[in-house]
């Protein structure tokens, strides 16, 4: 019965954020946007690749595609989350969830759900581009479920970071901008431990580095320990975002 609890309450809010999303028009206007600069990109890939081997479209076209994709959600997936947790503290109505008989790690769920799902339409309106080189019956569809498997993992870590973000502060724009350094301090640091001539610091670097994971799936290759590294990524930025909750006095 408390598990039954647990979910339907983190569930109600769930919805209750999604909704507010999809009633706003600030979704689709990132949507629109994010779709626009996608779309250029692939039709320069396409444009670049034309004297290339069929064997060639897929890593010509469709790679550089979803390294793009990836490194555009760096800059968007702070912008869904901003709101989710800094509105609360703005508004004040953090204490109402609580007296709604909601406990943190609820409220931290339902929020994170709320942003993946934005995320995960965001994503969803790229697959035009995989379909269209596979109609040409070129596309390798391994790589392209592989490289969504990866997706779906690098945004977990994206929102959850920005998650952690919103609950500091209750200034959206700062919010974003907080997110985004987050995540480039972790780029940066991974790439500046990778530049050492140290073996050790380099091995970390690769392990810190979400790009270096991402690149597997890219490849096709669906690992235990590039997931293990998602999950815990998630996981670990999950309970910051918890500590911060409890912690902050509102």
């Amino acid at each position: 019965m408390t598990m039954i609890w647990y979910i339907k309450g983190t569930m109600v809010l769930f919805k209750k954020d999604l909704m507010d999303a999809f009633n706003s028009p600030f979704i689709y206007i990132i949507a629109s946007l994010f779709s626009l600069i996608i779309g250029w990109l692939f039709f320069n890939y396409v444009i670049a690749a034309k004297d290339l081997t069929t064997l060639s479209i897929t890593n010509a076209v469709l790679a550089p595609v979803f390294g793009n994709i990836n490194l555009l959600f760096i800059f968007l997936s702070p912008m869904l989350t901003m709101g989710l947790l800094t509105q609360e503290r703005k508004n004040h109505t953090l204490e109402l969830l609580l007296l709604s008989k909601l406990n943190i790690s609820q409220i931290v769920i339902g929020k994170f759900l709320a942003g993946i799902s934005m995320a995960w339409f965001l994503l969803l309106l790229t697959i035009i581009f995989p379909v269209m080189i596979g109609l040409t019956g070129h596309g390798d569809i391994g790589m392209i479920i592989s490289t969504y498997v990866g997706f779906s993992f690098t945004l977990m870590c994206f929102i959850s970071v920005g998650l952690f973000a919103s609950s500091l502060t209750d200034n959206p724009i700062v919010a974003a901008f907080m997110g985004f350094a987050f995540l480039m301090l972790v780029m940066l640091l991974a790439v500046s431990l990778n530049a050492t001539n140290n073996w050790m610091l380099g091995e970390i670097a690769q392990y810190l580095s979400i790009a270096y994971h991402f690149e597997a799936f890219v490849r096709g290759e669906i690992r235990s320990y590039d997931v293990v590294y998602f999950l815990s990524f998630t996981g670990f930025f999950l309970w910051l975002t918890k500590e911060s909750l409890e912690t902050r006095k509102w």
